[in-house]
């Protein structure tokens, strides 16, 4: 039974690596909505979306650049018409000029105003006014008194600003313009001609016209477009009958506008302003009225086309995406059933190749799969005995290999800290014989050149006046540099040699690895001894000077405590061990550039109220995790890179304290707030 059971895993493994190389991959993105998609959705859905991206773009292009082109046309037919209205206008002020100029040729009117006749001016100008089709008749003497007025029912009694064109006429000035009336009157369209003698000027004709419908009508005859013209915000006149029922709201937005499209009522204008300046800052507006009610209409109906157009689209997408997709979904699906069958056991399955494509070229590779998944299964059987009776017998042997190794590996790495501990013993008495030498002779030195530098003295004292040799050998040694400097050097070379000797020493302290048996100790040059041989992993590649940078700091905080008995080269190995963890912390964080300010490692000792020594070693590192943490004492433990580590220093130092000397060793470590080791070892021992 286990036999079969073992067949059918590694027939479905066999499979799974042959066929479905992307099944794991889907499976990991089942957050996605389109990944739990039929196949034929999958396949029609983008299809129809594409398709529709571009119908619906394209037609909603067309629609866009058919409204703005109309739009366009229409502006620009709104501005030719304005020009010719402004043109009419123009043609018209110009008109009240001519005829102004006609009425002055008129012989009786000279002579009736040479004697100021008024009823004769009157009897002439009455007709005239008539024929001409004038609102307004005006005759002035030179000082500019009125001797004539003749004025239409839309003019009666109206109070006329033409205070200026009288005073320009009876100078001899014509011209023509326009000028405002008080309400209810219009604006009027002025003309003016002075009346000339052999005496020089002797009166002047001022003629004009109201602006009115029917003036608004002669210019806009043969447009379809209509004029309403505005003054200090009303309406005066209007080609557009309905204009007059226009509100105030509607009035004040035609005022001063330039080609603006407006609503009134249910139906769309395109409306543009002409500003005619006249005199005595009179402003006339015409604002020319342009229906796009029939345009509108068009765009809508045009839109109206365009969504049809696109539902049309959309059905045939959809039509069109279905068949493709489920063509190719019903082809899938055979080829889906067929490897869930081969998936199942049953390896007799096979696919029918008909057509040439790559449906057909996947299932001739189906086909083969099956073929070689039946061969390898005939294979598999053949060796499935011989699988199992080598499993039980490694079942029966990782035991023992298992607590083999990790003793020797403990036994390699207690005979590697042996052999540094003999190694730095040798060093240490190498060291001490030339360095008790220098330090020494160094104070023989000093007396030595003291006694020169007072036999020097003498000589100069018997001997003032020193040869001409002499004083070239004082002017290249500079004696009195050499005086002050010697002390200097010879007391430097003191201090170094001074400084060897504790290194000596605290090697000395650390070679105690190799001793064997409990002693009575000082812990805290035990501690010193193992920070003698790391202290160099303490400075950075960065030169001050020609000291190396310090890049992480000891902190000593040592108490007054009692000698310990105990294994001291066993606690030496515990002690460079944690600090040298510790120091391998501070440097990854250092590498990573993890925020770490003053990076720095604290040892404090202690005597606690148990009679025991404690020993606090603790970073300012990254921490551990609480994972990490639990697991730091087993066996084969690191969290450093492959060869970096073997995982053993800290499950060693663990049995020397807690088995070795009965104490206790604890970490306290979390992310971000370093790791703490805490050693308590009994003073008196066990």
């Amino acid at each position: 039974m286990i036999g079969m059971k073992n067949q059918v895993i590694i027939h479905k493994k066999v499979f799974n690596r042959c066929l479905f190389p992307l099944i794991e991959s889907v499976k990991n993105i089942q957050f996605n909505p389109y990944s739990n998609l039929p196949l034929r959705q999958k396949i029609s859905l983008p299809f129809v979306l594409v398709f529709l991206g571009i119908w619906i773009s394209g037609t909603l292009s067309i629609g866009y650049f058919f409204a703005r082109y109309t739009e366009k046309k229409e502006i620009k037919e709104v501005k030719n018409i304005a020009s010719l209205v402004l043109r009419g206008f123009q043609k018209k002020i110009k008109q009240m000029y001519l005829d102004a100029n006609l009425l002055v040729e008129v012989t009786k009117v000279q002579k009736a105003l040479k004697s100021k006749n008024t009823t004769e001016i009157l009897q002439q100008l009455l007709p005239l006014r008539i024929k001409l089709s004038l609102d307004l008749m005006q005759v002035v003497d030179k000082n500019g008194n009125q001797l004539a007025d003749l004025r239409s029912s839309t003019l009666y009694q109206a109070k006329i600003a033409n205070q200026t064109a009288i005073s320009q006429v009876i100078n001899g000035v014509d011209f023509s313009s326009v000028v405002a009336a008080e309400k209810p009157a219009p604006s009027i369209l002025i003309g003016t001609a002075p009346i000339k003698s052999n005496q020089g000027v002797i009166g002047g004709i001022i003629v004009g016209r109201a602006v009115s419908d029917k003036l608004l009508e002669e210019v806009t005859k043969g447009i379809s477009e209509d004029i309403i013209a505005l003054q200090n915000g009303e309406i005066i006149a209007s080609s557009f009958p309905k204009a007059y029922t226009f509100s105030d709201e509607i009035i004040q937005e035609l005022s001063h506008n330039n080609l603006k499209k407006i609503k009134i009522g249910d139906e769309f204008y395109i409306t543009k302003t002409i500003t005619i300046l006249g005199l005595d800052a009179t402003e006339l507006e015409l604002v020319i009225v342009s229906s796009i009610t029939d345009l509108e209409v068009t765009k809508r109906n045009f839109w109206i086309l365009i969504g049809s157009l696109s539902f049309l689209g959309s059905v045939i997408a959809i039509v069109v995406g279905y068949l493709v997709s489920n063509l190719i979904a019903s082809r899938v699906s055979i080829m889906t059933n067929a490897t869930e069958k081969l998936a199942s056991g049953d390896l007799k399955i096979r696919l029918p190749v008909i057509y040439n494509d790559e449906v057909d070229r996947l299932a001739k590779g189906f086909n083969i799969m099956a073929e070689q998944l039946e061969a390898r299964e005939r294979k598999i059987q053949h060796q499935m005995q011989q699988l199992e009776e080598t499993l039980e017998k490694l079942l029966t042997t990782e035991g023992i290999l298992g607590r083999l190794s990790s003793n020797q590996a403990q036994l390699v790495h207690t005979e590697k800290m042996s052999s540094l501990g003999r190694m730095v013993a040798g060093i240490a008495h190498e060291l001490n014989n030339p360095v008790s030498f220098i330090y020494g002779n160094v104070d023989h030195a000093v007396e030595y050149f003291d006694e020169l530098l007072e036999l020097i003295n003498v000589y100069r004292q018997e001997y003032p006046e020193p040869t001409p040799l002499v004083n070239d050998i004082l002017s290249e040694i500079d004696i009195e540099f050499l005086e002050e400097d010697i002390h200097k050097l010879l007391n430097s070379m003191k201090n170094g040699a001074d400084r060897i000797g504790n290194i000596v020493r605290n090697l000395r302290t650390f070679s105690r690895l190799d001793e064997s048996g409990k002693k009575s100790v000082d812990i805290n040059q035990n501690i010193e001894s193992s920070l003698s041989i790391l202290q160099h992993r303490c400075y950075s590649s960065k030169k001050i000077g020609n000291q190396s940078e310090r890049q992480i700091q000891i902190m000593r905080e040592y108490g007054d405590l009692p000698p310990v008995v105990c294994n001291a080269g066993k606690l030496n190995q515990v002690f460079f061990n944690i600090i040298e963890n510790a120091i391998d912390a501070l440097e990854a964080s250092i590498d990573k550039a993890e925020k770490i300010k003053n990076p720095q490692i604290l040892i404090k000792t202690e005597v606690t109220d148990t009679n025991s020594v404690k020993v606090k070693i603790a970073d300012n590192g990254c921490g551990m995790k609480e994972e990490v943490k639990t697991k730091i004492f087993d066996p084969f433990m690191t969290t450093k890179s492959v060869g970096s580590g073997t995982g053993l220093g800290l499950s060693i130092s663990y049995s020397i304290v807690v088995d070795e000397h009965q104490g206790k060793l604890s970490c306290i470590s979390a992310p971000g707030e370093g790791a703490e080791f805490l050693i308590e070892i009994p003073i008196y021992g066990s």
